[in-house]
């Protein structure tokens, strides 16, 4: 007490923060006494009492309990005080102060469960929801045992809203699975790790964890239904299914017995997946029975098993006794007529129609379909609530050859959806070209790739149709789109195409007694690719109708003239606009260009088919599919297109013309820089290099690839200043502009020239001096490639062979004064090296061209200007202070008769500054500083 009372009277005199501090450590050293005083207490008691058993030793079996979670070490007494003032400063709100204090328990105990519980919390207040989970989880870890908390932690981690969901889902899976090693009976931990199996694609241990917990509940539908899901979902369906059959048969058999009756909540959707489940796997004639025996339980017939027996059609569900009678025992029938045919819903009836085409008997299908007449329009309203079960119905009776009659359902589906469906306008076209409406059909097709633009089979069908008429280019350009989406969609490019890969089964998504049939899959499902503004697999191009009549594609050409007339007006409009201030009109603009870029980068007549394919990106592919042992519809038809048309020469045609709707190429190539330049600084670099632009990116290696390119193409000397333009503009290290494989490309020409001059003057077989000087004239030698060549070699150090490759331009041109400078530079900075021969011969000759160099050319200020700044830049570089000063002060004179640039001026002054510095004139250095220095 006296102890403490003196404690209290210190703190009450002193600093707050030392008596927390002395507090606390009191508080420690006491804790520490009592904790050694229960160890000495329990020696002494444990040596004593020989009954007691001691540590390690085995007790009787009953003597021990439930082994569960190890009581938790009780934290120090100052680890205590310091997490009562972090809930303290939790509870005023003050989250950075209990940051504070709990990361300095954790600093001090990292194994302080209350710590990471709390630090939790601040997070989740915080609204830092992931460094929140990861704090949970390490509280979980310290306490391996507590499923509640792992279970928290899972759930936590499903709930978070943020662009990672995947690592959520991979973290709530780890939290599921700890909780079962710490308790393999919870069946919530189970039954939370399937769900995210399932979420993940991890189907296969999806399954297996619904069967577990399946084994404890085997009557619980909602169980059962994402069993049945993720059956259909798995790649292997047609070893995953039965489990899902199977757990719905044990649940009806129960439900029959136990639920004679059923009111509004009858399962009528379930009883829609059992039979879609038993399709799948092929077993129809089972898929039709389950279907009539579960109708007849929920419509409360269940007594007449005799119907059971009767499987050679489906009288039962007909809407009069006229068939039913020659039924042994129906005579007996107690029910009422209404229990029958009209009881039966009409998705399953659309279900047996499907069924019964798929056995063969088409007599009993058309019965069915009698109850769906397209005329109706209670089929209407059953198309709209059962959009995928009538997609399917009409495919089947398509398949079955009735195009006409699945004409008019895929119509009704048409009309009663809102949006266009790309799957069943392509269908839709399949039916009307079997009827021999192409025109239509290919209305549709076209329609189908308008509603998904990367829809693959819209471009199989419009191909196979184009080769049929001949129109062998259109048919090339589908046919090579089409596998460059193969291909994006991470789908074998020699793969067909499947309706499931397009309309895929979920049961999720059907809606109630709402399933299309379930097929076996031929490979996962496969995202479509979307198109975005970073990256697109295939550009828009405009596509023209073949089969319309030509009023029809007239009509069409003049609305697409007219409509890009007035995308470039708006284009021009909006450029005017951005000039003018107005930023924010940018992206408008953008969209914009694209549209126009795209409309003339889609027409094959301005590139060569080589360029063409290219450009959307499968030339490849073509030879691929060459090389293939097995190939498909689609690479066969591939190859033959290529055959016919590869032969022909890659040459563009040559009509007179210099415009394109209306606009001409110079704005084309206007439109098409200013696009590129807008990607660049958008930072969209493939779509950049795609039109232009690859300087703005600063990729190097894009620019010396592009400048080889004018190089080889156009052997002039703009291509080899391009060259090195590119090289200067793009700013990042010489490293391309120098590499060996550029000096390899140029060197090549060099000597190509060189040949053709040599085989030249060995044919002429003349040694009159004059007419060698005339062929030497006449030599095609580019001194820009020479002093190109001249500059690599300058820039990679190797002053020599620069020299000579810099004089055989000098012999072409002596009064360049270019050369003249490139000479005196290379002559003097060979000097200048540590192991140079002869270094005063090679400094004064480095003088002497620098002395012609400011002799030539013209008497402008502005170039006088020039060559004197850059004399006296080489003269300080030599250490002659003096004439360095000089030349500065006449290319600042002659810069001021030039209108006075600022940019060289203050160059000169930075220059004259470090020269007066380097020759330890302080004194005038600062004075040029004080006459010059603006602050």
């Amino acid at each position: 007490m006296s102890s403490s009372h003196g404690l209290d009277e210190s703190a009450a005199g002193g600093n707050a923060s030392d008596s927390d501090s002395d507090y606390e450590e009191l508080q420690g050293d006491i804790a520490k006494f009592d904790q050694s005083v229960r160890e000495f207490l329990y020696s002494h008691h444990e040596g004593n009492d020989s009954n007691f058993p001691a540590r390690g030793v085995a007790r009787g079996r009953g003597s021990r309990g439930a082994r569960g979670p190890r009581k938790a070490a009780k934290p120090r007494g100052d680890i205590t005080a310091r997490l009562a003032k972090v809930n303290q400063a939790f509870l005023l709100g003050d989250y950075s102060r209990a940051l504070d204090l709990v990361s300095e328990v954790i600093r001090i105990n990292a194994e302080t469960h209350q710590a990471w519980t709390a630090l939790s919390s601040i997070f989740r207040e915080q609204g830092e929801h992931a460094r929140a989970l990861s704090a949970m989880v390490y509280a979980a870890h310290l306490r391996p045992k507590d499923v509640t908390a792992w279970l928290d932690c899972a759930s936590f981690a499903l709930n978070i809203v943020s662009e990672d969901e995947a690592s959520n889902l991979h973290t709530a899976r780890l939290c599921y699975s700890a909780a079962l090693r710490a308790d393999p009976t919870n069946l919530a931990a189970r039954l939370g790790k399937a769900t995210v199996c399932h979420q993940q694609g991890h189907l296969a241990a999806a399954i297996a964890e619904y069967n577990i917990v399946l084994k404890h509940h085997p009557y619980d539908l909602e169980i059962v239904r994402k069993l049945a899901e993720a059956c259909i979902d798995n790649k292997n369906t047609e070893a995953a299914v039965p489990s899902a059959i199977m757990a719905y048969r044990r649940y009806f058999d129960y439900e029959i017995e136990n639920t004679p009756l059923h009111g509004s909540s009858a399962p009528w959707h379930d009883i829609g997946i059992h039979v879609e489940l038993l399709a799948s796997t092929g077993a129809y004639a089972e898929a039709i029975y389950e279907l009539k025996a579960l109708s007849r339980w929920l419509v409360g017939r269940v007594q007449e098993q005799y119907w059971d027996q009767w499987q050679v059609d489906d009288c039962e569900w007909d809407e009069n006794d006229e068939r039913r009678s020659h039924v042994p025992h129906f005579h007996d029938s107690m029910f009422d007529a209404e229990l029958y045919g009209p009881s039966l819903p009409l998705d399953f009836r659309a279900r047996l129609a499907m069924y019964r085409l798929r056995l063969g008997e088409e007599e009993e299908a058309f019965r069915h379909l009698t109850w769906l007449d397209p005329d109706n329009p209670r089929t209407f309203d059953f198309i709209t609530e059962f959009p995928f079960i009538s997609y399917d119905l009409a495919s089947e009776i398509a398949k079955y050859g009735q195009p006409q009659r699945a004409i008019r359902y895929l119509e009704l589906l048409r009309a009663s959806t809102e949006e266009a469906d790309a799957t069943l306008l392509v269908q839709l076209g399949r039916c009307y070209l079997a009827t021999g409406q192409q025109s239509t059909a290919e209305e549709c097709f076209h329609a189908a790739i308008d509603a998904e633009e990367y829809n693959i089979d819209a471009r199989i069908e419009l191909a196979n149709m184009y080769e049929k008429a001949r129109e062998d280019e259109e048919a090339l350009i589908l046919a090579a789109e089409a596998m460059a989406l193969k291909e994006a969609q991470g789908q074998p490019p020699g793969e067909a195409s499947t309706k499931e890969q397009l309309h895929t089964f979920s049961i999720s998504d059907r809606g109630l007694r709402g399933m299309a049939a379930a097929q076996p899959r031929a490979g996962p499902r496969q995202a479509k690719p979307k198109p975005t503004q970073t990256a697109r697999i295939l550009p828009r191009r405009y596509r023209a109708k073949r089969f319309a009549n030509p009023d029809k594609r007239r009509q069409d050409e003049r609305s697409r003239a007219i409509k890009l007339s007035r995308q470039y007006e708006l284009v021009r409009g909006l450029k005017q606009q951005i000039k003018s201030g107005s930023n924010d009109l940018i992206p408008v603009w953008m969209e914009s260009c694209k549209e126009l870029v795209d409309d003339f980068r889609s027409l094959k007549r301005f590139y060569t088919w080589d360029k063409y394919l290219h450009f959307l990106g499968k030339k490849e592919l073509l030879e691929q599919f060459a090389n293939e042992e097995t190939s498909t519809e689609l690479s066969q038809m591939l190859e033959r297109l290529k055959r016919s048309l590869a032969p022909q020469p890659d040459s563009l045609p040559g009509p007179a013309f210099d415009n394109h709707q209306g606009i001409s190429f110079d704005d084309w190539l206007d439109l098409f820089l200013d696009y590129a330049i807008g990607l660049s600084l958008a930072h969209r670099r493939e779509e950049a290099y795609q039109v232009f632009c690859a300087i703005n990116t600063n990729d190097e290696e894009k620019c010396i690839t592009v400048a080889r390119h004018l190089m080889r193409d156009g052997g002039i000397s703009d291509s080899s200043r391009m060259f090195a333009l590119l090289s200067r503009l793009c700013q990042s290290p010489v490293s391309w502009y120098t590499s060996g494989p550029a000096q390899k490309f140029i060197l090549r020409q060099i000597k190509a020239i060189d040949m053709s001059h040599e085989a030249t003057t060995k044919n002429a077989g003349n040694n009159d001096p004059d007419q060698d000087a005339t062929a030497a004239a006449k030599m095609n030698m580019d001194i820009c490639l020479l002093m190109l060549y001249g500059h690599i070699l300058f820039t990679s150090t190797s002053y020599t062979y620069a020299i000579g490759y810099f004089l055989r331009a000098w012999s072409l041109d002596h009064e360049n004064a270019m050369v003249n400078l490139s000479l005196g530079l290379a002559y003097v900075h060979y000097g200048l090296k540590r192991q140079s021969t002869n270094r005063q011969y090679l400094l004064l000759q480095g003088q002497a061209f620098i002395s012609h160099y400011v002799q030539s050319g013209g008497d402008e200020p502005q170039l006088q200007a020039e060559r004197f700044y850059n004399v006296g830049r080489l003269f300080q570089l030599l250490g002659i202070g003096y004439l360095s000063l000089q030349y500065y002060t006449k290319a600042l004179e002659a810069n001021t008769l030039a209108g006075g640039k600022k940019l060289l001026k203050d160059i000169i002054f930075v220059n004259e500054t470090i020269s007066l510095l380097s020759t330890n004139h302080k004194s005038l250095a600062h004075e040029l500083l004080v006459k010059n220095l603006k602050l």
